[in-house]
């Protein structure tokens, strides 16, 4: 990994254009067969299009313009959690006691695909320009807790799950009306099936189809262009659950032990794990 010190850039965070002309001279120097990853792949907004340069040499379009899209959308949301942990990290430098949404070591909010996004007010049917079609994209908002591992995670480390009250507004929260998430404490005997049961609700259904969708057409793409057709299933296989187990599992464990920056760094570095794991495959 380069050696970038991110204390350099704790006076930038409102200089977005001058971070990333810094970010692009940065992955210049970086050796592109090594594939070396850089600090500034902790940060979403660059972790998300940080193969995008790669994808459009490689001509395939489809991904490249999925991840950029993706950047997009969730911008604002991504800025946010900059911000919270920027704070956080003031907070600290000045010996002042920094306030989270709610006990990020006891529980774990569930994440969507949506809240905070560009399409925010899209989703919320009463702020929609198609009332029906938002609150069935609300309804399938959901989490992998919400599926059918969710009881085989229970039964298999024995979970129970506690609702925690957070500071963080829902999709349809109003200011005449504030409607709060509420988080989740999982108690078990088992750390990795607490750590699973967070992760797991780190980790939207519609953000791992869209991530599927994406890898799905780089697959085919890599068969058009000749390459094996088992050894690249495989690669896309092991390359999309390494990429979702590694931000679920990474930042769960951030977040738990330092909270937002915690989360940040932990998504970052396990998106770095989950790729390199992927690049084993030649």
């Amino acid at each position: 990994m380069s050696e970038i010190n991110p204390v350099l850039y704790q006076n930038e965070l409102g200089k977005f254009s001058q971070i990333q002309q810094d970010y692009e001279e940065v992955k210049k120097r970086v050796d592109k067969e090594n594939k070396l990853s850089s600090i500034f792949d902790v940060c979403p907004i660059f972790r998300r299009v940080e193969r995008v340069p790669d994808k459009i040499e490689a001509d395939d379009y489809i991904p490249a313009a999925g991840l950029v899209s993706l950047a997009v959308l969730n911008a604002p949301e991504d800025w946010r959690d900059m911000k919270s942990a920027y704070s956080q990290i003031k907070s600290g430098a000045e010996g002042r006691s920094f306030t989270p949404s709610y006990d990020y070591k006891k529980a774990q909010h569930p994440f969507s695909f949506f809240r905070g996004t560009l399409l925010h007010k899209f989703v919320n049917p009463a702020t929609s320009p198609c009332p029906k079609f938002a609150k069935w994209l609300l309804k399938n908002d959901t989490t992998l807790w919400d599926t059918k591992l969710k009881q085989f995670v229970i039964n298999k480390f024995d979970v129970k799950e506690t609702p925690i009250d957070t500071k963080i507004e829902n999709i349809t929260s109003t200011k005449e009306n504030p409607i709060y998430i509420r988080a989740k404490q999982f108690i078990t005997k088992s750390p990795f099936g607490e750590l699973t049961a967070r992760a797991m609700t780190r980790t939207t259904k519609i953000g791992g189809a869209v991530l599927g969708g994406l890898e799905a057409a780089h697959l085919v793409k890599e068969i058009s262009d000749g390459e094996n057709a088992i050894k690249a299933t495989a690669k896309s296989a092991v390359n999309f659950a390494s990429s979702i187990a590694g931000i679920g599992y990474g930042g769960a464990i951030g977040a738990k032990h330092f909270g937002p920056v915690g989360s940040l760094v932990g998504m970052g570095l396990g998106a770095i794990a989950g790729n390199k794991i992927s690049d084993l495959i030649d």
